[in-house]
């Protein structure tokens, strides 16, 4: 078992690593809307938020040697469910079909005010010519 800090990720807030890499899996730590340049969140609209949130996991991925086309499951908090159709249409885009499993649970509040949370597993192949 591997626990992983990523240095381009926007830095943790309380005590967690970014990622466990646990044989060819990666678990990845919810990620909140956070700036990476600034680390501050960004409070904007629930698609703001989104894309962020999943830019933020792509930043995780291609450091671990893994994309989107190989996440396994993923689980989205969001804390207004009226927000359900917004936040799928952002998080599909990023997605190829068929895609992975998941769970979006509503909640009523998320860590420095942030509406949409994200949290992933995926799969990372072999590297090329390995």
């Amino acid at each position: 078992m591997e626990k992983l800090f990523i240095d381009r990720a926007p830095q943790p807030i309380a005590p967690f690593s970014h990622a466990c890499r646990v044989g060819d899996l990666v678990f990845i730590t919810g990620q909140m809307p956070t700036v990476p340049e600034t680390n501050e969140m960004l409070l904007g609209t629930f698609t703001e938020q989104t894309h962020r949130v999943m830019q933020n996991l792509a930043i995780v991925l291609e450091e671990v040697g893994s994309r989107f086309e190989y996440v396994v499951q993923s689980r989205v908090f969001i804390t207004n469910m009226g927000h359900f159709d917004e936040v799928n249409r952002v998080y599909a885009s990023y997605f190829d079909k068929p895609l992975p499993t998941r769970t979006c649970i509503g909640v009523t509040g998320l860590a420095g005010g942030a509406d949409v949370e994200v949290d992933m597993i995926a799969w990372i192949p072999p590297k090329e010519g390995a």
